[in-house]
């Protein structure tokens, strides 16, 4: 099989007018939930950090890293954005695949902006590259269960692909584009509650733009990369490659991105419905904190090696504690970035309710980041016992938000950093994304700086 040769033909390939109509809007849907994490994100953790290391390197001013009010090459754009993004814990997967819409879209528009590539464009090369990473992804799985962070490993190619599209590569420019980044992928799922966590999507967006600007200088890479015996896909799942013939054969049938659920929260995927359990029986029966005795909570064995920290220190740990994100349905009528706060995390009320909070894990359940449900158990102070078993969360698959019901996550992200007429211009900028002229004056609406202009 010639898998890398064979989705670098379907990336080169892939025409805006190809697409079913459904996945151009969705794509512009997703396109509004990451450019708000993106505006907003240098706040959180890691994103000062992350700006000082972009402003020590220097660049090219080429594409604006947003939120801190200047410019520099495009791969470091890419990086800082997609630090800013992963930081806020509200990017958007698509399971089982383990992949992030979150990784494609800050390199996307980083290179969109200095090229000045239409919003057709970039929905081409958003909905190729999340092919790419998505049915990498699909097909190993096994490598999430090794440790490695998926979104980002195989995003590195995804962006590769998306960037190669956006520099207008030919195929077998593409291919070498996919190779290269593949020597650069990487990601480590025990990294989550540090900010080498929120960093590994900023090192996509860095290598996989890098990838497509050394394969259109020349530089090539092996084109049976990720299928050789030798190759990435048998190395990264220690030779368990799960159909690896799926990845041409179901291209498009339909498009991965159909499968991304857009989060509610800014935390783990994997508490998001456990949130709204908390929330709904907290409403419901009109209970308060002192009501509730305890809450055991039944997963499988892959969810503690994600949700690892009953006990937050700090912001980015409260975002994967189980025990915390109960706490948030039962205390707070809204779960918003202050929710992760030291402030939160030191709160008596929260102190007292965490450990309350138990997980069991039951092993019979398998290994598996979907396809099981957790039972959660509350033990009312009257001693009557409720049993929920979420089966999934607003916004998540099949259910998808529409456009119109991901305006209030943007709004949530963006309205205390830009003026209104600002944050409604780019709201219909992004409903109409793929009839867009220029991407770049999308980022300039979203930015302090003017725009450039567009050379030649």
């Amino acid at each position: 099989m010639r898998i890398t040769q064979g989705i670098a033909d379907r990336v080169a390939a892939t025409r805006i007018e190809d697409l079913p109509r459904e996945a151009i809007d969705y794509s512009s849907t997703l396109a509004m939930s990451a450019l708000g994490a993106m505006v907003s994100g240098h706040r959180c953790t890691g994103g000062a950090e992350a700006i000082r290391y972009v402003k020590r390197q220097g660049g090219e001013m080429q594409a604006t890293v947003l939120g801190a009010g200047f410019r520099t090459s495009v791969e470091l754009a890419g990086f800082a954005n997609g630090t800013f993004a992963h930081a806020t814990e509200y990017e958007d997967d698509s399971f089982p695949e383990a992949v992030s819409s979150y990784t494609l879209f800050p390199p996307i528009f980083a290179l969109a902006e200095h090229l000045h590539s239409p919003g057709s464009r970039v929905i081409e090369a958003f909905v190729a590259g999340y092919e790419v990473q998505a049915r990498i992804g699909l097909a190993c799985r096994e490598a999430r269960r090794i440790g490695y962070m998926v979104l980002s490993l195989a995003g590195s190619m995804g962006v590769a692909a998306a960037a190669a599209k956006l520099l207008g590569l030919d195929a077998n420019q593409t291919a070498h584009a996919i190779s290269i980044a593949a020597s650069q992928g990487g990601g480590v799922g025990y990294q989550t509650g540090t900010t080498a966590h929120i960093v590994e999507m900023g090192f996509s967006a860095r290598n996989g733009i890098a990838a497509a600007y050394m394969a259109k200088e020349g530089m090539t890479g092996q084109l049976d990369v990720l299928e050789a015996p030798r190759g990435l896909m048998n190395m990264i799942t220690a030779g368990k490659v799960e159909a690896p013939e799926k990845i041409l054969s179901d291209w498009g049938k339909p498009y991965r991105i159909f499968e991304v659920g857009i989060k509610s929260f800014p935390c783990c995927y994997h508490l998001q419905r456990m949130i709204e359990s908390a929330q709904e029986i907290t409403r419901e029966r009109k209970l308060g904190a002192d009501d509730i005795a305890k809450v055991e909570v039944e997963v499988n064995a892959f969810f503690p090696t994600v949700v690892q920290h009953p006990e937050p220190r700090n912001e980015i740990q409260a975002q994967f504690s189980l025990p915390h994100a109960v706490a948030l349905g039962v205390l707070e009528d809204q779960v918003v970035p202050a929710s992760f706060s030291r402030e939160r995390i030191e709160d008596e009320r929260f102190k007292r309710f965490r450990p309350k909070v138990k997980t069991i894990v039951r092993e019979e359940w398998g290994w598996t980041p979907t396809g099981w449900n957790p039972r959660i158990t509350y033990t009312l102070a009257n001693g009557e016992v409720v049993v929920r078993e979420p089966k999934t969360a607003k916004g998540q698959p099949p259910a998808l938000y529409t456009f119109d019901e991901c305006i209030p996550k943007y709004h949530g992200c963006v309205d205390d950093l830009l003026p209104a007429e600002r944050v409604n211009r780019s709201i219909e900028m992004l409903r109409k994304l793929g009839a867009l002229p220029d991407a770049a004056a999308l980022i300039a609406e979203v930015s302090a700086i003017a725009p450039q202009k567009k050379q030649g």
